[in-house]
């Protein structure tokens, strides 16, 4: 790793060859993505950098980085329930495997949910685009028959969606983070199908998140744990699923009243008096002022200082839902400023590190380093592409 300033290219080159030396070869060589009795080896926790990976490899040009990517979402698939849904545990068994027994155990204590998933599944519609025949089919089969068979349970009358089941609970109250994700796969699938029941659920799903703001400009999150509640929105990582989830449904939809609602909210998310450009000073990421409580009606996460945390890990993403925003609904100088500033951070891999892109997944200071690459790939893809991340399609 170059430890200087570099271009937007040399950056997500860099960070996908820093991706590919994390791989380990135990069993089906997963990622390093955890330390032994920190984390459990989560599903979600390496979908970001295979879609960093997969981007990688379509712009610069490199199928290693494709290939790599296609190993884990076919290991994936194999672990689809016949109910359609996935466990967000990489159980390290394929669902063949199983027996009756077990299946009914994962129905009755396991993690099935919604949110964690949202997300494995639009990079499974990414990588569609680059396979072909019965492979692709494969893949799209396989996210029809989750959102047909298992996403459809867990919608609700208002719009929303629940988060399906979590060890063991049957959660079906409104989840921002659930209702976030699945608005991208629903969106994106139907970016690749033409199919408008989708695009159209997505649409359902963001109007009635957007129907929960508040006049400062800040999202109310709706929360399931431990019981239905809903809070303020205030935190960097929710603020990247919900941002992520409307960028995907105005790409995608058709409907005008739709996007001009979700352009609404974003305007007042981004720019208003309590929004995310006030969150920081002096540039993007500014750690100045680590140590120093928050200020009155600040995130908490704007005063961490150097935090290699997994909402810091997803912050490295949001500029990329910002870049979508300066382009499809509104140029702005400040906020152009800003994200040049993120953009000028992410491809310095020495700055970078402090918010844990190819850190040291060894040390515990590094252990999201692995998803924080993943995150801000999307962010330097964008940057290095117009559309790049959004941009999905089939061959022909």
């Amino acid at each position: 790793m170059q430890y200087k300033q570099l271009s937007i290219e040399d950056a997500l080159k860099s960070y996908a060859d820093w991706l590919l030396d994390q791989q380990v070869s135990e069993t089906t060589e997963f990622f390093k993505c955890y330390q032994k009795g920190r984390l459990t080896l989560e599903w979600y926790m390496i979908f970001y950098p295979v879609r960093t990976l997969l981007l990688s490899g379509k712009l610069l040009k490199r199928q290693k980085y494709i290939d790599a990517a296609l190993k884990y979402i076919d290991i994936y698939l194999t672990e689809q329930l016949p109910n359609g849904g996935f466990t967000s545990n990489y159980r390290q068994k394929p669902t063949k495997e199983l027996s009756k027994k077990e299946f009914h155990e994962l129905l009755r204590t396991g993690k099935i949910n919604i949110a964690d998933v949202g997300s494995n599944v639009t990079a499974i519609i990414q990588a569609a685009g680059y396979v072909e025949g019965e492979r692709r089919q494969k893949y799209l089969n396989a996210v029809k028959h989750w959102l047909d068979d298992w996403v459809s349970i867990w919608a609700l009358k208002d719009g929303g969606y629940g988060n399906g089941i979590w060890q063991g609970h049957k959660i079906n109250s409104p989840y921002t983070c659930a209702m976030s994700t699945v608005s991208m796969a629903l969106s994106a699938f139907s970016l690749v199908t033409g199919e408008k029941e989708y695009i159209e659920n997505a649409e359902r799903c963001m109007t009635f998140q957007c129907s929960k703001w508040l006049d400062d400009g800040r999202p109310i999150a709706m929360n399931c744990y431990p019981l239905p509640n809903e809070n303020i929105l205030e935190d960097f990582g929710h603020s990247f699923y919900l941002l992520e989830g409307m960028c995907w449904t105005h790409y995608v939809s058709r409907n005008k009243t739709a996007k001009e609602l979700i352009e609404k909210r974003m305007r007042e998310w981004i720019f208003g008096e309590k929004g995310l450009l006030s969150q920081w000073s002096d540039s993007w990421f500014s750690f100045t002022i680590a140590g120093q409580p928050p200020m009155p009606g600040e995130m908490l996460s704007s005063r961490c200082g150097i935090r290699h945390g997994w909402e810091l890990a997803k912050s490295n993403g949001i500029i990329h839902a910002f870049l979508y925003y300066l382009n499809h609904i509104e140029d702005n100088k400040l906020l152009r400023e800003k994200v040049e500033l993120g953009l000028q951070y992410l491809s310095n891999p020495l700055m970078a590190r402090m918010s844990g892109v190819a850190s040291d997944p060894e040390q515990s200071y590094g252990t999201f380093a692995v998803q924080a690459t993943g995150f801000a790939g999307l962010s330097i893809a964008e940057g290095l592409k117009k559309d790049s991340v959004f941009n999905i399609k089939l061959k022909t």
